[in-house]
Parts: structure tokens; sequence; C-alpha cells
């Protein structure tokens, strides 16, 4: 593990898993640019290592993340709108990287997770969350709009849901996060990590080549009308299938 004091990201190996550990608790592990670009380029080496399955993402201390880190854009807003953009596109180049990974991403988030925050963790592929864990968009509250994170809010809610949850601002606990379609399990905080590598064994057991090809598709699929995901579906099994099957 990396373990020197100023690292704002820990990347850790647990086998074939990644861990990788916003660590910045102290900013309620909130993300800048340089933490940005920290799990870019962490996200990229586990994708090009052939020994990584899985990749885990959760954040040091009681906080998962609170989302962007509002000091940096207050200071980059006033004295450099182009750093600002730059700041701005690198969050969603990280988005749309974990996306693309041909690797399953986990969030394991051990406590809150606001806005961009909690914009990261749905992100992810899967989500399993701390029975303490909190979820919330709440950028109407301060007078911002939670724009980037309601494009994975809306595909994972629904309209009805994540108008709720866009509009209100208000704070939901794991229990009502899983009801509502945001998460896929919820465990005992205690247990978290136990828990989530369990979890994450169950993907990195699959053969890499059809879980990559899969998720590939699964996402391309929710993207298209009824009948031509039906055509891609079939066009990508012909091409998958071994010999004799």
């Amino acid at each position: 593990m990396q373990a020197d004091d100023e690292a704002s990201l820990l990347v850790e190996r647990d086998g074939a898993i990644v861990i990788l550990t916003l660590n910045r608790p102290q900013a309620r592990n909130a993300i800048d640019t340089v933490l940005t670009d920290k799990l870019c380029v962490a996200l990229r080496e586990a994708n090009d290592d052939p020994a990584v399955r899985v990749v885990v993402l959760t954040g040091a201390g009681k906080v998962f993340c609170s989302g962007a880190d509002i000091k940096e854009l207050a200071r980059m807003a006033q004295t450099d709108e182009k750093r600002l953009l730059d700041a701005s596109n690198s969050r969603l180049a990280l988005f749309a990287l974990i996306r693309n990974l041909s690797k399953p991403v986990l969030a394991s988030v051990n406590g809150m997770a606001m806005g961009g925050g909690c914009g990261l963790a749905m992100s992810c592929d899967l989500v399993i969350a701390s029975d303490a864990a909190e979820f919330a968009y709440p950028e109407v509250k301060r007078g911002l709009v939670p724009g980037t994170v309601i494009v994975n809010l809306i595909r994972l809610v629904g309209q009805r849901q994540a108008m709720d949850l866009v509009l209100s601002g208000r704070t939901i606990g794991a229990v009502e996060a899983l009801q509502f379609g945001l998460l896929n399990k919820v465990v005992p905080h205690a247990q978290l990590r136990e828990q989530t590598l369990a979890y994450a064994r169950t993907f990195a057991a699959n053969d890499m080549n059809a879980l990559g090809v899969a998720k590939s598709l699964f996402y391309e699929v929710c993207e298209l009308d009824y009948e031509r995901a039906l055509e891609r579906s079939r066009d990508v099994n012909l091409a998958t299938r071994p010999e004799g099957v």
C-alpha cells in the first residue's frame, strides 16, 4: 500500500482485487484535481494489469466522498476560468473512464456520499454500502444545480425517483437507497470491508473476457431502442460463443 501521509489516494492489492481509497478525510474526501488525476491513472493501470480482475473504490474515515472540492473550485472561479473548465472536464473523464473500464468497478460506500461523491459512487458498475451510509444530492440547497450526476441517476432509478432526490436535496439512508435502486447490497458497517471483498471475488472468479464484453454490452444496449438492442446482443453472443457450443 502507498501509505505516505500526503497520499490523497491509497492503492492496495488483495489478490486479483485493487482497492482504491480516497484519502482526504480532513476534507471529507472531496475530489480535487490532483485526486481526480490520481484516480484516472490508477484506474488505467488496473485496466492494463492482467492480474487485476475487479476494482474497488472506497473512502478513508467516516465519509465516502463529499463531492467536488468546493474551495478549490472557488479559487479557480476567481483566478482562472480555463482551469475551472478543465477541472470539470477531468471529472467527466473520470466518470466515463469508470464506465468504459473493461473490468467491474465496485463502490464500497463507507459513509456519506454527497453530491458529486454520490455521483462518483453511482458511476461505478456495482455499489455495496454500509448500513450507516447516507446519500444526497444537496446542490439545490446551496443554489447549485446537480448537473453531471443527473445523467447516471436517471438511468439508475428513473425520472420520478431522480426528480425527488434532485429537487428536494434530501438525505436518504442506505435502506431507502437500496429500495430506490441506487445500491446492490447493504451490509453491517463493521463488516463492510469483509463483505466488499467477498462480493468482489464473486466477479473476479469469472472469465475476464466474457466479463468485459458483458459489461460493455450492458451499457451499450441501455442506450439502444429495444429491437436494435436485441440485434446487437445477438451479434455479440454469436461473436463470443466458444467453439462447439
